[in-house]
């Protein structure tokens, strides 16, 4: 009979914890596409670069805890819908920062 109740307070927490895990995960990769759109909207080269920073700080943060998840096939293909959006988001700050650079600043003649 305990053994029992410790299986089920076992699976309990382990289905909770899977589930923090996916929505930490999902917010992170939201906050990384947040930092992309704010980077990309700016024509400051200095914010676009920190909120670029930022975004790959997020990026890096839920990957790391993406690497031992153990989700469901829907959960994954949340997932992995949202990184592709920010892996696509990357590569257009990536040209764009590049873009930035070659760019004169405001004033400077």
């Amino acid at each position: 009979m305990r053994a029992e109740y410790l299986t089920k307070a076992h699976e309990k927490l382990a289905n909770n914890h899977k589930e923090a895990k996916f929505r930490f995960i999902l917010t992170e990769l939201d906050l990384a596409i947040t930092f992309c759109g704010v980077a990309l909207s700016s024509n400051d080269k200095t914010r676009a670069k920190r909120n670029t920073k930022n975004a790959r700080q997020a990026y890096k943060a839920a990957s790391y805890f993406l690497e031992s998840a153990d989700f469901s096939e829907k959960m994954k293909a949340s997932v992995q819908e949202k990184v592709s959006t920010l892996k696509t988001l990357l590569r257009q700050l990536g040209r764009r920062t590049n873009g930035l650079a070659a760019a004169k600043p405001a004033g400077d003649f």
